[in-house]
């Protein structure tokens, strides 16, 4: 018997630790879509539906043709959705350009890069932003000395002459003429919270839109960072990694340095290096942090353009294996047994 209890117990599992649950809800305030749009990944390396762009110059440019869009637009193609056709694109713009007006036949979101472009009366210059929701009807579009500007499209391009809106239009979440450089930066609230407990002091946030329908949002954020010698205590997320329930979107608008993040891909957690102008999209679910993660020796700032499927949350975990949450609370990172979704990717 004894050395049957001896073999026994030596071929049972390790004890996983348990830490209760976290003392608040940890959980998104806000219905999560299990597939589509804001949980999707898109096609790419270094795969699980991971897309990135250290260096979106050595993107080809290519013809950018759609149903009813006037030619001679090129584009960079950043990311594509096999499911529906959205895309997320740098597009330039020739001098002298034109196109009638009317609307898109999905939304249509830009910022510009360089240039000028005048949509109707609207007078887009450096880092201004327009939303045009489908089938909300706008004026003409030119370009007097051409321009580069970040487009998304949800869904298939298709642009219609009118000068009416399709019937079933949102007018009301029609943005117009945002401009970054008009804008306030501010400290944690007006920008919506995003994890519980309100968001992290000293984030600094532009909110452009968050849509009055789907949540969905895009913002500026700006971080700066100044080396110090290390304290000993966990820093980043606790030494942890952040979760988002809806893809996370960026486009490095301005960096003065590279930093590198530790991301948790199929293929086992991954050092990524982002530096200027750098282009990702992250799926839903996808933690990213940890040890691997570090910036630069210098003083250094990111000025970011970010996109979400859904209002911006985040929940945090010990690890790529997802079973330890952190919460953080006053007094610091407390840990508990992750039970928030982990929202699977679909590509």
């Amino acid at each position: 018997m004894g050395l049957c209890l001896s073999a026994c117990l030596l071929a049972l599992p390790a004890y996983a630790q348990s830490f209760g649950p976290p003392t608040v809800n940890q959980a998104p305030p806000f219905a999560v879509p299990e597939e589509g749009y804001a949980v999707e990944g898109r096609p790419g390396k270094p795969g699980s539906g991971f897309v990135l762009h250290y260096t979106p110059k050595e993107v080809p440019w290519e013809a950018f043709e759609a149903p009813g869009i006037g030619g001679g637009l090129q584009r960079k193609l950043m990311s594509q959705s096999p499911s529906m056709g959205a895309i997320a694109q740098i597009t330039a713009v020739p001098a002298g350009w034109s196109q009638p007006a009317g609307y898109d036949d999905v939304d249509n979101e830009i910022i510009l890069l360089e240039g000028d472009l005048s949509i109707g009366d609207e007078k887009l210059t450096r880092y201004s932003y327009s939303f045009m929701p489908a089938g909300v009807a706008h004026g003409a579009t030119t370009s007097r000395q051409g321009a580069v500007m970040l487009q998304w499209y949800k869904g298939v391009p298709k642009f219609v002459a009118s000068a009416n809106s399709k019937a079933g239009a949102r007018p009301a979440a029609r943005i117009r003429d945002w401009n970054q450089f008009d804008a306030a930066w501010y400290v944690g609230e007006p920008f919506p919270h995003y994890r519980t407990g309100g968001n992290f002091p000293g984030a600094l946030h532009k909110l452009i839109r968050k849509d009055p329908d789907t949540g969905e949002m895009t913002w500026i954020t700006f971080g700066s960072s100044i080396p110090a010698p290390p304290s000993g205590k966990p820093s980043n997320f606790g030494g942890g990694y952040e979760i988002h329930p809806s893809f996370e979107e960026y486009f490095l608008l301005e960096k003065s340095d590279d930093t590198v993040i530790g991301e948790c891909l199929a293929q086992g957690e991954t050092p990524v290096t982002y530096g200027g102008h750098t282009y990702w999209w992250r799926p839903a679910g996808v933690a990213h942090g940890g040890p691997l993660s570090r910036g630069s020796n210098e003083p250094g700032y990111t000025i970011s353009i970010v996109r979400t499927g859904t209002p911006l949350w985040a929940t945090y975990v010990t690890d790529c294996s997802y079973k330890t949450g952190l919460e953080y609370l006053p007094e610091g990172w407390r840990k508990y047994d992750y039970d928030v979704p982990r929202y699977e990717v679909h590509d």
